[in-house]
Parts: structure tokens; sequence; C-alpha cells
């Protein structure tokens, strides 16, 4: 049976869903644009076409690969990844239903306006990197991260698609021996030599796809699927000389040995650095676009099989009216401004790394604990050492004074005078990492205090986190909302402006309880970013948060 004749215009499915316009074809698939009739608002609507010679099991496996897209992106909740609404079966076949972006894929955008600034890749990056913490902390590897498969929307709202090669921790293989799933200038080296896809695949597919984003194409690319699987194995890789402040971290994602690679809350955090690094302005040395032709057009979006190409490509969705480079530098300087100017911290909160994750052969970034991205340092087994060393224990008659309060009952405390020239009071024999303009204390039986600074900080402490909570959903898991109010403990009585944030979360099954209490003088922002065990915070952390902030010196 075949299903690859043209639907015509207005062909109503399933009784609510009204087909209008074909916007994307593929050697597997449509995409159509539509509407929900039932609920009266624009939709994508996913046709799996299959030709009638193909073998019945190649079929079935093709629609267990459009299921497995359907039920992988609908297990995935965050504004990076596709919304799926539906998925209803017509004549055998089934289509997926799901959110209609309007936009023109990275790849799209590569071949219209040329390379895009190393500040404006970053952005996107950091969108779909966030959007991969999420999937890898569900077991779900994508397998298949390209320029073709990123979705960028209106202000630079990136979006990541088609999970139908998608792979789910304990489910069944949908290949047979000797085949190789993927487009081949993406593929991981494993994945080339016929190895196992982990989550250390999916950063290798990051990296080339920023490395094309700012180079024009991937670093592999030759003339044929074949010469490309063997670049991909065998050669070096290029300098990516384009990068300029990507270039550090292409390199790490680009490493042929997965166990080298960072995990994808490494690269969260470094990509978060570019974007809070960029020029207000947008300017920047490499900020005008380069054309530069690909090498070969038989290769970039080619699937390889040992039978036929199976991947369903999402189709590319038409932004209407908007073309040329008017958008390039707009959104990322909006993103900039909203972050930079609106926010009190530069890092905390965004999309901070997790702990103790590692990407590669030991499969920690797939297992199925509930955290979903809580902001603490990676740790390998070995603390980064800090910037200015933390300060040794004082002897006894050396403790501050502060620690023998009579409404404070928590572990004595010594003074941490920082380099950056703030200083207060920490717990003894919590460690100390600093990580960009963040300083973490650690503590040994769970959680950490992590300081913020930032020299542009808002003008309403209470706003700014509110601005930021919004988000907290998705990085957060099982995160609840206590309350934001501005601070009324004494000690921020001397600030322009204090404010809390409280909530709750959970992180590796365990109940961990958060303020994040950001206060500004006229010059500097500060964020005092306590995360707690559930279990002693009433008896020690709220206290424990309070002298800290009692004893918190800001730099002059």
């Amino acid at each position: 049976m075949s299903n690859d004749s043209p639907r015509p215009p207005d062909f109503l499915l399933a009784g609510r869903y009204r087909l209008h316009s074909l916007i994307g074809e593929g050697g597997m698939g449509r995409v159509w644009e539509g509407i929900d009739e039932l609920l009266d608002r624009p939709v994508a609507i996913k046709e799996l076409t299959i030709n009638e010679h193909l073998p019945p099991q190649e079929i079935e496996v093709l629609r267990a690969r459009m299921l497995r897209e359907a039920r992988s992106a609908a297990q995935l909740s965050h504004p990076s990844i596709i919304t799926v609404f539906d998925v209803v079966e017509k004549d055998g076949f089934p289509w997926i239903v799901m959110e209609l972006v309007q936009g023109r894929s990275l790849s799209q955008i590569i071949k219209e306006e040329g390379t895009i600034t190393p500040e404006r890749a970053a952005n996107i990056g950091l969108q779909v990197a966030a959007a991969l913490s999420v999937a890898h902390q569900r077991g779900i590897v994508h397998r298949d991260i390209k320029p073709g498969n990123v979705l960028v929307a209106r202000g630079d709202r990136a979006v990541l698609t088609d999970f139908g090669i998608a792979y789910l921790e304990g489910s069944s293989k949908l290949t047979r021996t000797g085949s190789l799933l993927g487009s081949p200038s993406y593929l991981a080296p494993e994945q080339a030599r016929g190895e196992p896809a982990s989550p250390a695949a999916d950063m290798w597919a990051l990296g080339t796809t920023l490395y094309a984003a700012v180079h024009g194409k991937p670093p592999f690319q030759r003339a044929t699927p074949m010469a490309t699987l063997t670049a991909v194995v065998v050669d070096e890789v290029p300098p990516p000389v384009q990068a300029g402040p990507l270039r550090p971290l292409l390199e790490r994602l680009l490493d042929k040995d997965p166990q080298g690679r960072p995990t994808v809350h490494e690269a969260v955090e470094e990509l978060q650095r570019v974007v809070m690094s960029a020029s207000p302005t947008g300017s920047s040395s490499s900020s005008r676009p380069v054309r530069e032709a690909p090498e070969s057009e038989s290769d970039p979006t080619m699937t390889v099989d040992d039978t036929s190409a199976l991947a369903l490509d999402e189709a590319p969705q038409e932004q209407p009216g908007r073309r040329g480079g008017g958008l390039v530098t707009a959104g990322l300087v909006a993103l900039a401004l909203v972050v930079v100017v609106s926010v009190i911290t530069a890092v905390v909160l965004l999309v901070p790394p997790a702990l103790g994750s590692r990407s590669g052969g030991d499969q920690a970034e797939t297992t199925s604990h509930e955290e979903t991205v809580e902001p603490e340092p990676e740790s390998d087994g070995q603390q980064a050492a800090p910037e200015e060393p933390s300060q040794p224990a004082p002897e006894d008659g050396d403790k501050d004074d502060r620690d023998d309060g009579d409404d404070y009952s928590g572990p004595p405390l010594t003074r941490h005078e920082d380099s950056t020239g703030f200083s207060l009071d920490v717990p003894e024999g919590w460690s100390v990492e600093r990580r960009g303009s963040s300083v973490f204390f650690r503590n040994p039986d769970g959680g950490y205090l992590q300081v913020d600074q930032t020299d542009s900080p808002g003008d309403d402490a209470k706003e700014d986190w509110e601005n930021q909570a919004r988000g907290a959903s998705g990085r957060f898991s099982n995160y609840d909302l206590i309350g934001i109010e501005y601070s009324d403990h004494p000690s921020m009585e001397r600030y322009v402006t204090a404010s809390d944030w409280e909530f709750t979360f959970t992180s590796n099954g365990r109940q961990m309880h958060a303020v994040n209490r950001g206060f500004h003088t006229e010059k500097k922002g500060y964020a005092l970013f306590l995360v707690y065990p559930e279990d002693d915070w009433e008896e020690t952390g709220a206290a424990l948060l309070d002298r800290m902030s009692e004893s918190f010196e800001p730099a002059e």
C-alpha cells in the first residue's frame, strides 16, 4: 500500500485537523500547516509517506519510528522542544499533530544568509543544549542533532525537532544489524563505527551543528556519505577558526573520544558565558554574515541506511515576511538586555549545570532519576582549583565571633575573603569552587551556597526574580514555588533593593529547599543562593542563610 500521493488542500483529518498548505516535504514524509478546528489554533501536521515497494517489515519500522517520535517528544516539556498535541491514524498510518513554529530551520538560515555570529550561535546552542539536558535526564538520546532539526522562530527562539530516531533507554531498537541512522556530517565517530549512541553523541552533534553555523558547513562534510563517514572517523578535526569565543567549547565538543567531551550541563554553562559576555550592541568582529557555498549538495541532510533513507527530516517552516539579516542581531541583543540588565545575577538560574553528571560510556546522563537541571557545579571526583584558595580552617581562637550569637546554633563559620572584593562567613569544611562570576561553597552533607555578582544590577530585585521564575519549572525537577517577596531581613536594609525567591525541588530523589536572596548596591548586584536539605531547613538552613547575609560585605 502507498500513501505517497499528495493530499488535497483543506483535507480534514480525524474530523478536526484541517490541512491548508504543504510547508515541507522529505523523502519519507510531509509537514502541513493546518488548523485544529476544535480548539481554533494553528498546528503543524506531519504525515508519513511510504513507497509501496518497501517490504512490510520496513513499513512497520517506519510506523514505529513515527510513533516513537511522538512518544519521545510528548515525554519532554521544554520551551525548546517541539510540543506534540496529538497522534491520529488514517488508513493505517500515523499522523503527528504538533506545535506550529513560525520560523526557518538553522540549515535554511545558513544557506540563505551565510554564517552567523558566534554569539548568536551560542544563543541558539544554549537553547538546544537546555532541551537536550531535559531529554538526557529522561533517558532519551536524540541521535540526529543537526541544523535541519533546529527551528529558529521570532526572537531567535530555538526549537529542537524530529525525535524520529531517538533512543529511549530500555526500549527496543528500531533498526537492523549493519544499518546506520543519522546524518553523516553530524554523526559522532563512535556512531560511524557502528557503536551505540550515548548522550556524548548528541554533544558531538551539537558541536558540529554550531561549527556549521559559524563556518557555513560541518567540519567533515565530503562529496559522498561514505567519504564523510571515513573523515569523521580518521581525519583530524579542522580548527574552528571562525568560532571566536565559542572555540574552546567547540574543541571540547569535537573530541573524538566520547569520554573527553563536556556533559550537556557543562556545555550549557559555557554557552551561558558566551551569551552573557556578548556586547549589548550586538557588535562583534565576526558579526557580518559570510556566505560560504557547501562542498557538496548531496550529503548534508542524507540519512545512511543499507537499503533506503529512513529518517524523516523535520520540514522547515517559513516565517512569513521576514528575510535578510534584520533578525540576526536583534534577538541576541534583546536576550542580552533581558539577561544582563534585568536580572541581578549573571549566571544563576538561567539553565545551570547539574552535579556529578558525565557523558560517555558510563551512561550517567541517561539515569531515570527526577532531577531536571540543578544549579550545582559539575563534579567528576576532582575539585576544580578555585581562583583564590579557600581560607584555611581557623584556630579555635580565630573563629568569627558572630557564630557565638544566642540565635544561631548552626555549624561554625569561617571568613572567606574573595579576590573580587566581597567577603562573608561560610561554614567550615565547605569546599570552594569558582566558575566564571560565581563562587560555589559546597556542603558535604548536600546542597551548596552560590554567590554571584554583576556590574549591571536591575532596578527592582523582586521584579528580577519574578522574570526568572517564569521558566524555573523547566530547570528544577518538581519545582514548587513558596514565594517571591521583598526581603525583610534586617541585613538587607542597607541595600537599594532586596528580594527572596524561595522554592523547593527534587535533586537525585532528595527534597531540597532553596532561597535565592538577591540585593544590590548602587554599583553591583549580588545573589546568595542557598540550597539546603529540606529536612534540615527549618532547624539550620534558614538561620544559616540569615547569618551569612549578616556577615556579607560587598566589594567597594
